[in-house]
This record gives structure tokens, C-alpha cells and sequence, in this order.
């Protein structure tokens, strides 16, 4: 499937949409009547469950229907609803948000929401996947190694939960529409490995989602986000030798409150972040060279190998021999 046989594909009428178009959308599709409705809060709320959906695969892709209003429903996962086309209204929690084509909007797990009637024009696509595969899944499959992208990831994945979504308005450069439609390509008509290539492509959608996000998150006109940015981009640099009072004097600030703003910003102490980082060039060794697991641990500044094996088990929870086995295996 290329990309004009994706467009007519997703533009013609599917046969519920047939039925929509002419019962008006106030009628639901006879499916709800199979979908568990639950209370919350209030009222009575539709529960969508994808764990048949997931259980062999990553994510799940779904065409939302035109014509039709969506009621208000929670899903078990993470949701990425993309407008491809035209636009929408949607309902979170109550709240309406307007979305243009281009936009992203991530949705974490158990927030009732709902979709206005969508028009001819109106193609919304949405991307369901488990938490796991957002955070640690997503890290595993990067091979990321650098604590800032730890970071990011996980004040993202906070921040979805406290505001219930994320809002990524349409940036005139960059790559997400032809991510997702290479991603609809293998996903409506699969091939060999099909699987592993969606895969690959969320990853460089997730890259492209991470990046706005960090620039977002500079763009607020407060000093703080770009100076933890600076701050982790320095341990990250300088982790075999940087301490507590050296980046205090290159950053101008006391280490107390150095230390202070270091664990309050990101959770963790300078000296945790300095082993994470030493960690996270271990497993890059691990994952990307056949060095001894002994060289290894000299490389990034431990000359005792029992205190090294220590650190990496109550990080991984397993050992580094397993960890180098298990990144080296094929992806099921």
C-alpha cells in the first residue's frame, strides 16, 4: 500500500459509516451493545478494553468513524489520537478541545472522554498502546543512554496523567503525518516483519512527539526547564569526574541549593544521577560491544566489580550478563 491507496482507502465509506449517514449521529453503532458500561463518578461511562487487541501486538491502529458521535467512554491504555484530516471536537472529561489536522492528542489510561460527529473531511486516527510500551518498553527499544531523555520521557508520561492529556499542536517542520501514514501502510496491509517496522516507526514518531515536548517545555519563558536541560546535558558530559561542587561553580549556584533543585526538579540526587548515567553507558557497552563485563565496569569509572554488579542489579533487577543476552535477542 503506498500513500494515494492509504488516502482513498481511509476517505470511502466503510459500511458503518454507509449506515451513519443516513440514521444521523445520535444513533450508536450495534456494537455498543457489546461494550461493558461501568459507573464513574456520576454516570455511566462505555469501557473500552484492548487486551485481545494487544495481546500479540505493540499498538493498535483504529480509523475513527465519521458521521456518528463517539460517546464518552475510558480506555484501559495510552491513547494518540491524530487528526489526519479536517478536524475535530473532543471531550475530555467534560472539557472541549478544538483539533486541527496535525494535531496530537495523548490520552492517558481511565480519563472519560468523548468525539463529536465527524464530517466528510474528518479522518482522526488513534494509536492505543500499553503504559509499559511508553516508558520502559519505548527505552528498551531505543537504546537510549543519556538521562535527559529519561527525563523527558517520564515527566511526559506525569504530566499526561495529572492534566489527563497532552495537547501537540502541528509544527510547520516536522515529520509526524508522514510517520503515521507509514505506519497506516503496514498496519492495513502487512507484510513480512510488518510488526518490527511499525515498531521502528513509533519509535521515530515518539522521537519527533519528544522532541516538540522538550521545546514546548522551553518555551514556557521560565528559566528552570532549560537549566535542568543544561544541568543533565553537563552530567551526561562529564559523569566520570563531575561532582556536587564542580557543577555548582560552572552553573554560578551554592551546592546546597544545587543539590536541592537537582532533587526537586527531577527526583532523584546528584550522586543518583551521576551512577544512572554511569548505568546507562553500561548498558550501551552491553548492547553494542563484546567488552568483559570487568572492562566494562573500569570504562565507566568502577574499579570494584562486586560494587558495580550491585548498582546494576537494584537499577535492572538483573544481572549485566542477562541484560547483555536479552538486548541482543530478537524483539518478539
Amino acid at each position: 500500500m503506498n500513500v494515494q491507496e492509504l488516502n482513498e482507502y481511509l476517505f470511502q465509506y466503510t459500511d458503518s459509516e454507509k449506515k451513519h449517514k443516513m440514521t444521523g449521529p445520535a444513533v450508536l453503532s450495534p456494537r455498543y451493545h457489546a461494550i461493558p458500561r461501568i459507573p464513574f463518578q456520576d454516570r455511566e461511562v462505555y469501557l473500552f478494553s484492548f487486551n485481545k487487541l494487544l495481546r500479540d501486538k505493540l499498538v493498535c491502529v483504529h480509523k475513527e468513524s465519521r458521521f456518528t458521535d463517539i460517546p464518552e467512554h475510558i480506555h484501559t491504555v495510552i491513547e494518540f489520537v491524530y487528526v489526519y484530516s479536517g478536524s475535530c471536537t473532543q471531550e475530555v472529561n467534560g472539557r472541549p478541545i478544538k483539533m486541527n489536522q496535525g494535531d496530537i492528542c495523548m490520552l492517558d489510561t481511565n480519563i472519560p472522554h468523548s468525539i463529536q460527529s465527524l464530517g466528510e473531511r474528518d479522518i482522526i486516527i488513534t494509536i492505543e498502546m500499553r503504559r509499559e510500551y511508553l516508558t520502559q518498553g519505548f527505552l528498551f527499544r531505543l537504546g537510549d543512554y543519556g538521562i535527559i531523555n529519561h527525563f523527558l520521557i517520564n515527566t511526559l508520561s506525569l504530566d499526561a496523567a495529572h492534566d489527563q492529556y497532552l495537547i501537540f499542536r502541528k509544527q510547520e517542520e516536522n515529520q509526524i503525518h508522514s510517520m503515521i501514514q507509514n505506519i497506516l501502510c503496514e498496519y492495513y496491509s502487512p507484510g513480512f516483519c510488518s510488526d518490527k517496522i511499525i515498531d521502528a516507526y513509533m519509535i521515530l514518531l515518539f522521537c519527533e512527539i519528544l522532541r516538540q515536548y522538550k521545546d514546548q517545555q522551553l518555551s514556557y519563558g521560565k528559566n528552570d526547564g532549560r537549566t535542568i536541560m543544561e544541568i543533565l546535558g553537563y552530567i551526561e558530559s562529564h559523569y566520570l569526574t563531575a561532582t556536587l561542587q564542580d557543577t555548582a561553580e560552572h552553573f554560578g549556584f551554592h551546592p546546597n541549593y544545587l543539590s536541592n533543585y537537582i532533587k526537586k526538579t527531577v527526583g532523584h540526587s546528584f550522586k543518583e544521577l551521576i551512577i544512572q548515567q554511569r548505568m546507562n553507558q553500561a548498558c550501551f557497552y552491553l548492547s553494542n560491544t563484546d567488552m568483559p563485563i570487568y572492562e566494562i565496569a573500569n570504562k565507566i569509572g568502577y574499579n570494584n566489580l562486586g560494587f558495580f554488579y550491585k548498582k546494576f542489579e537494584s537499577l535492572y533487577k538483573m544481572p549485566p550478563s542477562l541484560y547483555r543476552r536479552l538486548k541482543s535477542a530478537p524483539l518478539a
